[in-house]
């Protein structure tokens, strides 16, 4: 065992080698060196038979852990040359070997195809827009008997795959204990322990100074700030809905829409191949009490239900069952009705649909509406700032200002709205990845839109749900 290392990292170098790692939390923490340390003591241990792959999804990003690699090698192990080739970024030591390879899509992986590795350590792994390429790099974990296998990732809060991190190995895991986590695709499942760290857990490094460093990178961004100075999980980097929390925003039990205090509105986003997405909201034609301590003024909006034809499941969203324009709206117009809701005017994102035909033509043809038109969609940022302002006003209980409300019924909604980042390109607008596509952003907008051009009309009295 090597001397001189913190707490967390002698945690890290302790846990049983049969088990995966999800090393996560703030910067700052020691987590990378943690990883180098994993990377040396298995060739330390098993030579010949070791084989570790690191991966991050840039070639500059690998800088940092190649440096501290060779650090760690010639000064903390005695005995035992190494050579290091700088071009292919192998480092073969103890009769083992190191590669570091930069991965960002599935075409990088060909480089790899057909190797083996003992070990995959995987660095900055929320940066990645899902685990696709990183299941196929867990496919070349093959050993010889007696050398176990693993994966360890490495990982901040934020980035694409935040949501994916959060949900599987940070929401209700407790450090340092075992937890299984299955296998996409497989009735098998793999055994994982979370081990988190912050700057608070590194003693070889000036921690005033470095907390003085993260509050000056995040001046007038606290989100990020929680993030990269307490390892917040909760909200993740950039997000384009920052204010959203599933205690306030999140209705289940919603009773049939009454008419009297609620006017019905649905938007239709459709996709090709990409899902398609409905969603049918109430606008509040008075302020309505949603509960004892929740009130929700007149013109606020809650969606009561949504139709989709997504597939979930595994690591993206962007799936779906392909339904035409005609069967999702005969679909949504079932849904509306199990609300209490008959023929609502809609508005629907045309395009070609199948055969060519419009998709707000094929729409309206079902007859199921009492209005079919095209939505105002305005800019993209502006509708992005509606539902920011809505969401930021329920969470501060303004009753100047509308609110926004999402039944639990709306599951793929759900599923993205909270883990929305920002385009790197754009930071007003919303990122579509795969792993958290914008189609339910989309419809979002439009019904949004349409609650704000047809505002009801005020009356005083309090209503009921």
């Amino acid at each position: 065992m090597l001397e001189g290392i913190s707490p967390f990292q002698q945690s890290v170098l302790q846990a049983p080698e049969a088990v995966n790692l999800a090393l996560l939390g703030a910067r700052g923490g020691g987590k990378t060196t943690a990883a180098v340390m994993l990377a040396a003591e298995h060739l330390k241990d098993y030579g010949t038979a070791a084989s570790v792959l690191i991966v991050r999804r840039t070639l500059r990003a690998l800088s940092d852990f190649e440096d501290e690699l060779l650090h760690l090698v010639t000064t903390g192990y005695s005995g035992g040359s190494h050579v290091y080739n700088r071009a292919e970024k192998i480092l073969r030591w103890n009769g083992g070997t190191i590669t570091m390879a930069a991965i960002e899509r599935t075409g990088d992986y060909d480089k790899l195809q057909g190797k083996n590795f003992t070990l995959l350590i995987v660095e900055e792994v929320t940066q990645y827009p899902s685990e696709k390429v990183l299941r196929l790099l867990r496919s070349n974990l093959r050993a010889p008997e007696g050398v176990p296998t693993r994966v360890v990732y490495l990982g901040n809060p934020g980035g694409p795959l935040h949501g994916r991190i959060f949900e599987r190995h940070i929401r209700d895991r407790c450090d340092h204990s075992t937890y299984d986590l299955p296998v996409d695709g497989t009735e098998e499942a793999e055994t994982w322990i979370t081990i988190k760290s912050g700057p608070a857990d590194n003693p070889f490094i000036n921690q005033q100074a470095y907390i003085r460093r993260l509050r000056e990178a995040c001046h007038g961004d606290p989100v990020r700030l929680q993030q990269w100075l307490f390892g917040d999980w909760t909200r993740g980097e950039g997000l384009m809905f920052p204010a959203f929390e599933p205690d306030i925003h999140v209705l289940s039990g919603l009773p049939i829409m009454n008419g009297n205090n609620f006017r019905a509105v649905g938007a239709i986003d459709w996709g090709i191949s990409s899902p398609s997405v409905a969603l049918i909201g109430g606008v509040a034609k008075r302020p309505i009490a949603l509960s004892r301590s929740q009130i929700a003024p007149r013109d606020s909006v809650v969606i009561w239900d949504e139709t989709t034809d997504a597939i979930f499941g595994g690591d993206t969203l962007n799936s779906s069952s392909e339904w035409p324009p005609d069967r999702l709206a005969e679909r949504f117009a079932n849904t509306c009705a199990n609300h209490g809701i008959h023929r609502p005017s809609i508005v629907v994102d045309s395009a070609r649909g199948l055969q060519g035909d419009t998709v707000i033509g094929l729409v309206r043809g079902t007859g199921q509406f009492w209005n079919v038109a095209l939505p105002k969609k305005g800019r993209r940022a502006e509708g992005w700032a509606d539902v920011n302002s809505r969401l930021l006003a329920t969470k501060e209980r303004d009753s100047s200002r509308p609110h926004l409300y999402v039944s639990d019924r709306c599951l793929y909604l759900l599923a993205t709205l909270p883990n929305a980042v920002r385009d790197e390109r754009d930071p007003d607008d919303w990122a579509d990845t795969p792993v958290c596509p914008d189609h339910g952003g989309d419809a979002l907008r439009y019904l949004l839109a349409e609650a704000r051009l047809q505002p009801a009309r005020f009356t005083p009295s309090l209503g009921i749900c």
